[in-house]
C-alpha cells in the first residue's frame, strides 16, 4: 500500500522473450487447492539485441532492493500490515490494534526494544487492541516489533515496525535527560571531592610522619 491506492514495482526479466504476458493476481484468501490466480493485466515485451539485453543485465545488477516500508492512510489504525511503518515520538503513549486474530484475548504478547513493558492483545470481538508506552533511550529509526502467541514453541515472530522520531519539546523524556544531564557533573564533582579530600589526608599524613623521623 502507497496511500491512497495499492501499488508495487516489478522488473521485466532481461532475458524475456518478446510477446505478449498474462499477470495472473492471487488474493491473500485464495490458498485452498481449488483456488486459482485470475488473469488480471497483460504486458508487451519488445524484441531486444544482446547488446540491450546485456546492458539490461548491467542495470538490474545495480537496482537498490526493493522497498518495503507500505504507507496507510493516517485514520488507519495501527498496524494493517508488517511492513505499515507508523512514525511515533520517543516517550508517546501508543495503541496497537490486530485485526485478524479474533478469539486470541489475552494470547498474544508483544515485545520490541522501543518498548517500556509488554503489551499483551485484548478484545473480546474481531479487534484486539494493546497500548504501551514507548521509552526514551533509543536511538531514532525503525524498530521491529515481535509476537508471542501463548502456544508458541519456537522464536518469536516478527510482526510489526515502527519508527521513532526524537521526543517533542516539553515531553517527559527531555526532562527526564535534562534531569539525568544535570545530575552526572554533580556526581562526578562529588566523587572527585572524595578523591581530592582523600589524598589531601594521605599527603598530610606522610608529612606528619616525615616530621617525626627527621625529629627522631
Amino acid at each position: 500500500m502507497l496511500h491512497p491506492v495499492l501499488t508495487t514495482t516489478v522488473t521485466i526479466a532481461c532475458d524475456a522473450r518478446p510477446g505478449t504476458y498474462s499477470v495472473t493476481r492471487r488474493g491473500a484468501g485464495d490458498v485452498g487447492p481449488d483456488e486459482h490466480p485470475f488473469r488480471w493485466a497483460r504486458v508487451h515485451v519488445e524484441p531486444a539485441d544482446e547488446a540491450a539485453r546485456r546492458a539490461c543485465r548491467n542495470k538490474v545488477r545495480k537496482l537498490p532492493p526493493p522497498k518495503l516500508e507500505e504507507r496507510w492512510a493516517p485514520d488507519r489504525t495501527w498496524p494493517q500490515s508488517e511492513w505499515d511503518v507508523r512514525t511515533f515520538r520517543a516517550g508517546s503513549r501508543i495503541t496497537i490494534t490486530d485485526n485478524d486474530d479474533e478469539g486470541s484475548d489475552g494470547d498474544i504478547t508483544l515485545t520490541s526494544r522501543a518498548f517500556t513493558d509488554h503489551p499483551v492483545l485484548r478484545g473480546a470481538k474481531a479487534v484486539l487492541t494493546a497500548t504501551t508506552t514507548l521509552t526514551c533511550q533509543p536511538l531514532p529509526g525503525i524498530y521491529v516489533i515481535y509476537r508471542h502467541d501463548v502456544d508458541q514453541t519456537g522464536p518469536d515472530k516478527p510482526w510489526a515496525r515502527l519508527r521513532i522520531a526524537p521526543a517533542a519539546p516539553g515531553t517527559k523524556c527531555l526532562a527526564q535527560h535534562s534531569m539525568r544531564s544535570s545530575r552526572t557533573p554533580t556526581l562526578a564533582w562529588a566523587a572527585g571531592g572524595v578523591l581530592l579530600t582523600a589524598a589531601a589526608g594521605i599527603a598530610l599524613l606522610l608529612r606528619a610522619r616525615s616530621r617525626r623521623t627527621t625529629t627522631a
